[in-house]
């Protein structure tokens, strides 16, 4: 394989301290939760950004394979110029009862062209996450340092490798990479499977079999921070919804 030095060092770090586990640390079994409570309802909206947004800086970088992309472009704070909308917003129904993620569809996080694909994703407490990585012959580390959950610290090293790790507790973490410092993403954990993120084209969302009532929905970005408003939720109807964050 073709690693640069520092790479070695880099996996050699990882592998002499058991990527970042300690088999004496095992934390608490939490309680059992239980299944989620699904209704008819939806929610439907898009993440609006008002202002003038900041310049994507690109990122200097030199390829970590023969076919990556280049030059990169900054993704945190990502607006569609044509429509005026933001991407990469988490958003989610808060003060919803905690349920058990454990038997959705696996998330996603890869690792591709030197970037995390996709930059946010989302996981319910219990729910699986597959890391993996789809760049050749190359060393990338997944490395993320929780609040409240475990942290973890492992190194995947060529197209096709992958781990699956899950979260036991809500919160944002961040996740990065030490061998290309430029890569970053995060993940949302959450309490219910209420929950979505905006898309990069017109930084739409929807967030699916609501059960009926009246919410509080947060929209959370890592740079910009926190938004709520409620919304009323009818059994079999679509409430529709517009999220508007200010430039700084």
């Amino acid at each position: 394989m073709r690693f640069a030095i520092c790479d070695w060092f880099v996996l050699s770090a990882l592998l002499m301290s058991g990527c970042g586990r300690d088999a004496d640390e095992s934390p608490a079994t939490p309680p059992p939760r239980v299944a989620p409570v699904y209704g008819n309802g939806t929610i439907r909206g898009t993440v609006k950004f008002v202002g003038t947004a900041p310049k994507r800086a690109e990122i200097a970088n030199k390829p970590c394979h023969d076919h990556a992309a280049s030059p990169l472009l900054d993704e945190t704070v990502l607006v569609n110029e044509k429509t005026g909308t933001l991407a990469n917003v988490f958003l989610y129904l808060a003060e919803v009862p905690p349920s058990d993620g454990s038997a959705s569809e696996p998330a996603v996080l890869d690792q591709k062209d030197c970037r995390y694909v996709p930059h946010v994703v989302g996981v319910q407490v219990g729910q699986r996450l597959r890391v993996k990585s789809s760049d050749p012959k190359t060393l990338h580390n997944t490395h993320y340092v929780p609040s409240a959950n475990r942290p973890g610290n492992f190194g995947l090293t060529d197209a096709g490798a992958e781990r699956t790790v899950t979260f036991d507790k809500p919160e944002f973490i961040r996740v990065k990479c030490d061998v290309h410092p430029w890569m970053t993403a995060y993940v949302g954990v959450f309490d219910s499977p209420f929950f979505a993120t905006s898309g990069e084209g017109e930084g739409g969302f929807e967030i699916a079999r609501v059960p009926a009532g009246t919410y509080k929905l947060v929209a959370w970005h890592e740079q910009l921070g926190q938004v709520e408003q409620a919304v009323a939720v009818k059994d079999g109807a679509t409430a529709d919804v517009s999220v508007t964050y200010k430039a700084p």
